[in-house]
């Protein structure tokens, strides 16, 4: 079972208590949204061992999907905490064929990552329904991996999987354009810097404002 770590659900507790007290004052306002898009996760391969041949990396685009909920405090600043899948990547790592035992000289490693994230959305309206927005926080990435490949003739096929998570930042710029006073639009461009790997998305989502 994935764990999610405890600042996590902090964060979400705290981001929930916010809204409950801003809305008994009446003021700002709850949003929640999705988006679909592609992302393009780099890396380098999760197993790091001497037997590949070096400067092999990940580098893969898929598509992607996330949701978000937050708080518009004012016109220029909100909080949100979002969730995304960013699909996955894989690679045939080549491996050195002076290492006289392998198989077979590559190894298929495949990565499948989601992330969750709290950020701080910030805003500049040039104009009554266009915005431009910028937004910056903390990331943390869960990775699904997968090996298949052959490696001695004493193992045979190699196949396993395992999973880790990276905890790092994120940080973006985007667009956003109110339809009516409960839905809009909004572009993203966004990176996550999480551990060895960097995941670049660009997503087109909507908004719903309460």
């Amino acid at each position: 079972m994935k764990k999610i770590p405890l600042f996590v659900f902090a964060s979400f507790i705290s981001l929930i208590f916010i809204c409950q007290r801003l809305f008994a004052a009446d003021a700002g306002q709850f949003y929640v949204g999705m988006d679909v898009g592609s992302s393009m996760v780099k890396g380098n391969s999760w197993k790091n061992e001497p037997a590949f041949i070096p400067g092999q990396k990940f580098k893969d685009a898929d598509s992607a999907y996330g949701l978000r909920a937050g708080f518009q405090f004012n016109d220029w600043f909100a909080t949100e905490l979002g969730f995304r899948d960013f699909g996955g990547t894989s690679h045939r790592f080549k491996l050195r064929e002076d290492i006289f035992f392998l198989v077979q000289p590559n190894d298929t490693q495949t990565v499948d990552a989601k992330g969750v994230s709290l950020t701080g959305v910030f805003s500049y309206r040039p104009t009554t329904n266009f915005s431009l927005i910028g937004v910056v926080g903390i990331t943390t990435v869960d990775f699904d991996l997968g090996e298949s490949g052959g490696y001695s003739p004493f193992t045979g096929s190699l196949s396993q999987r395992d999973n880790f998570s990276e905890q790092g930042l994120v940080y973006g710029i985007g667009a956003r354009y109110v339809l009516n006073n409960s839905y809009s639009l909004r572009a993203e461009v966004s990176r996550n810097d999480a551990g060895d790997f960097t995941i670049d998305h660009l997503g087109l989502g909507v908004e719903y404002s309460f």
